[in-house]
Order: structure tokens, then C-alpha cells, then sequence
């Protein structure tokens, strides 16, 4: 089920992002492969020429700018970036202006967006005429940008997540490992039979339905168990058969009994002694103290499953949410 729920949301997320991206296409957001009007200067003395790789400054009107996007923003700032450039001629050059702190926020984005992802804003300049000994009258066109939404669905957010799920899997093998040995270590020395052994008079009271020496009890009550040690692995297929044997106590099939719920609450919220996991992904993201989750964690667990069981004791005395089964 979380499979199909994970593939909704990228559907979800690649249909707006495409709705988003049409529309920028529709009004033209980015201006693709349209001039704007800039000021070009070099040091005094130097010439542009084919082949030459040159830094100089671009200067540009931000009440002219923004009037080119369509932005309604009054600022009448004339203002100076540097830019690097490789020239074909004396006349036309491939540009990269370095993102810089009063950036223009299109810009900014379109720097963000484009395939150079070296924190620079990619275009072209071609030189119109020469002003002065050290400036020229040039237009600069940016690199062409489409469904700027889609690639950051598709590469930051499923490529990406994807890819920092591996990782963050990988550094978890070590941890795990360890924490797994030890816990087995518990379970052959019978620390999961003596938690079992204490949690009996509890179980028969929270599930009076359940008789004590039904394996339905016994598969609930080791489960248990292995999830408050950390034991996944091994409560899950625990779990698996406690719902079956409950199951043959049921006299209507297809309607969860009181015990069926009760014992999913108990197993979802799960009070966690040694939250394993928890620790080895502190353990993987550098944490300088990761066992100190254990007391916060030990309390939040033992709370929610204190609401838990609560609500479901209240919840199953009320005539709306009981089945007759009889």
C-alpha cells in the first residue's frame, strides 16, 4: 500500500509540475532566446578577439530589466555584475555571470535552473557598437529554459531522494549489523522470553477475548517483545501469525474484532527499549551522542501507546464502532 501511496504523490508531483511549466510556456516567463540591452566594459586597452577568454562587467538598468520579464517591481538601481566569457569572434561570446548577493530573483532562478549548475547565470553576448576606449553598447541573451519544474521533480526530487536513500542505507549496514548481533545475542540468551514472561499478566487483561494459552497470545506477546528490543526483523513475521491466529477466533470474517485492533495499535506504536535504528541513523549523520535518544524515546513510545490502548478501550464501548458478531 505505502508503494502506491509514494506513487501517487510522484504522479501528483509531476502533473502540477508540468501544469506549472506549461503555463511559464504560455507567458513566456523566461523571455528564451529574446536580447536585453546591457553595457559591456573591459580594462582600458583590451580588445575582444576570437578565441579570447576575457572577464569583464556587464551594466544593466533594473527598472529596464524587470520591465523586460513583465516583474512589477519599482527599482530604478542601475547595476554592475562581472562576467567571464570565451569569444568565437570579435563580436559574439559565450557568458556566465557569477551569482552575486543583489542578484535580480529571476535571475537567481534561472542561474538555479540551468544545465551549468555552477552558480553562474549562462547566456551569450553579441556587441553592438563600441561606446568608449573601455565599454560597448551589447546585448545579452540567456540560455534557453523549458520545464524547469519537471527536471526538479525528477532530478533533485526522485533522483535525489533516491540517491540520499542509498547512501543513508549504506553507512546504516555497520550499526545495524552490531545492534542486530546484540539483540541476537539477547534473544539466545532469553532476554525476549523474560520480557514475554512479564508482559503475560498484562496481555490477559488487555485482550480478555484471547485465551492465555491460545498461540495467538503467545505469537502477540513475542512480537511484542522483539519490537520493544528493536528486533524487526524478527516481530514482523511475529505479527503476521498473531493476526492469523487471531483470525481463527473470529466469528465474522472480514470484521476486525477488538483484539485485532488492540493489538495493531499496541504493534504500531510500539514502545521502543532499544530504538536501534534510530541510533544507527544518528550513528551515519554524525551524531556526537546518538544514544542519548533513548530515555525521550523510551517516554514517546510508552505515551503513545498509553493513548492507544486508552482510546481503543473507550472507542470499542460505543455502540457506533462495535459489529455484532454473533
Amino acid at each position: 500500500m505505502l508503494n502506491y501511496i509514494w506513487l501517487g504523490l510522484i504522479i501528483v508531483g509531476i502533473i502540477a509540475a508540468l501544469s506549472t511549466d506549461f503555463s511559464d510556456i504560455l507567458s513566456d516567463k523566461y523571455r528564451n532566446n529574446e536580447s536585453i540591452d546591457i553595457i559591456l566594459s573591459f580594462d582600458e586597452g583590451i580588445e575582444p578577439s576570437a578565441g579570447k577568454m576575457m572577464s569583464g562587467t556587464v551594466t544593466i538598468d533594473l527598472a529596464y530589466l524587470h520591465a523586460f520579464y513583465g516583474i512589477d517591481i519599482k527599482d530604478d538601481r542601475v547595476v554592475t555584475y562581472p562576467v567571464h566569457m570565451t569569444f568565437s569572434s570579435s563580436e559574439k561570446a559565450i557568458a556566465r555571470i557569477p551569482v552575486q548577493e543583489d542578484f535580480p530573483t529571476l535571475w537567481k532562478e534561472m542561474a538555479v535552473a540551468q544545465p551549468t549548475d555552477d552558480g553562474k547565470l549562462a547566456g551569450s553576448i553579441k556587441i553592438i557598437s563600441k561606446r568608449d576606449e573601455t565599454s560597448y553598447q551589447a546585448e545579452f541573451v540567456s540560455d534557453p529554459l523549458r520545464f524547469i519544474g519537471l527536471q526538479r521533480v525528477t532530478n533533485d526530487g526522485i533522483v535525489g531522494y533516491a540517491s540520499t536513500a542509498v547512501t543513508i542505507a549504506i553507512g546504516l549496514i555497520g550499526i545495524m549489523a552490531l545492534w542486530l548481533g546484540v539483540m541476537k545475542v539477547a534473544e539466545e540468551a532469553g532476554l525476549v522470553q523474560a520480557i514475554a514472561t512479564g508482559l503475560r499478566p498484562i496481555m490477559t487483561r488487555l485482550f480478555p477475548d484471547v485465551p492465555a494459552n491460545h498461540p495467538a497470545m503467545g505469537a502477540m506477546i513475542l512480537n511484542i517483545s522483539a519490537n520493544m528490543l528493536g528486533l524487526a526483523n524478527a516481530a514482523t513475521p511475529l505479527g503476521l501469525k498473531a493476526m492469523e491466529e487471531l483470525n481463527k477466533l473470529n466469528k465474522k470474517l472480514g470484521t476486525a474484532t477488538d483484539a485485532m485492533v488492540t493489538f495493531l495499535v499496541i504493534n504500531t506504536s510500539s514502545v521502543q527499549l532499544i530504538p536501534a535504528t534510530v541510533i544507527a541513523i544518528r550513528v551515519s549523520a554524525g551524531s556526537a551522542n546518538p544514544t542519548e535518544v533513548i530515555v525521550p524515546m523510551i517516554l514517546a513510545t510508552a505515551t503513545a501507546t498509553i493513548a492507544g490502548i486508552t482510546a481503543v478501550k473507550l472507542l470499542q464501548r460505543l455502540p457506533v464502532y462495535k459489529k455484532q458478531l454473533d
